[in-house]
Formats: structure tokens, sequence, C-alpha cells
């Protein structure tokens, strides 16, 4: 049986690759980040601003902090990695099985612009949480500039 879910994933897989060589012929190629073919389940995401920041929560119970992968790219944030197998070895019949497993992708856009070098996160009870500082904007105020005498000729 898990045979036919491999295959299943891999006709999957080779779909959405000839999908993406499609919409990059049509809108121009972008590089994907690693392992976004592979990736068989979604976690749920938050995105909200706060005054100074854009934050971006990840639900990932059940995966170690370690197999996830975080990255900044202009205009949006990667994350990726696996959680494995919640079943042991010993286990014959499955009931019931929601639970996904396996690698995971997400591309987020982000709503503004931030500063990546000064961008943190933390993993707690199951959550990624990644702040993303705003990047301070442009002075829109008018100004008034004075030039000094000695810098005016008389036309």
């Amino acid at each position: 049986m898990s045979q036919d879910w491999d295959e299943l994933f891999r006709q999957m897989d080779e779909w959405t690759r000839a999908m993406d060589r499609f919409m990059d012929h049509i809108v121009g190629a972008r590089p994907p980040a690693p392992s976004f073919a592979l990736a068989r389940w979604r976690p749920a995401v938050n995105v909200y601003e706060t005054r100074d920041a854009i934050v971006v929560v990840v639900e990932l119970a059940g995966v170690d902090p370690d197999a996830v992968t975080v990255r900044f790219e202009p205009g949006r944030l990667l994350i990726w990695g696996r959680r494995r197998e919640a079943l042991s070895e010993e286990t014959q019949t499955i009931h019931r099985m929601e639970i996904q497993s396996g690698p995971f992708a997400l591309e987020i856009p982000l709503p503004g612009e931030v500063d990546p070098e000064q961008t943190e996160a933390s993993y707690a009870n199951g959550f990624l949480e990644v702040r993303l500082p705003k990047r301070a904007a442009p002075s829109r105020q008018s100004i008034t500039i004075r030039i000094p005498p000695e810098e005016r000729s008389s036309a």
C-alpha cells in the first residue's frame, strides 16, 4: 500500500514540476527554493503586522526545529522542512490518519518592505514565529529649502 502512495506522490510531483515549467515559461522564471517540488503538505500560516514588524506564524507541531529552513528573498519568505511519520514500526492497522507528514514548503509574500538583517525567529509549543522588522519609510513630509543669499545670483 505504501508503494501505491509513493507512486501517486511521484506522479503528482512530476505533474507539479511540469506545471511550474509551463508557468515559468508564461510569466518568467524565478529561482525555486530547494524541496518545493517534493512538498506533500502545507502548514497553517498567519501573517500580520504590528507597528514595527511583519510577523509570520507557522503551525509546525511535531516538527523538529532543526528540520526547518527559513530563507528571506526580496518580497517573500520561504520556509521548508520535514515532519517525520508519527507511526511506529509496530503499527498494523490505521483507523484514522489526519496528521500529515513528509516534506512541506511555504512561499509567503510579504506585504511590505522589511529589514532582513534584523529578522528574528523563534520556535515554541509547535509554532514557528518569524519577526521581520519593517524598513523605515522614506520621509514624505514637505520641507522648505532655504537658499542662502550668497548662493543666489541675480539674473
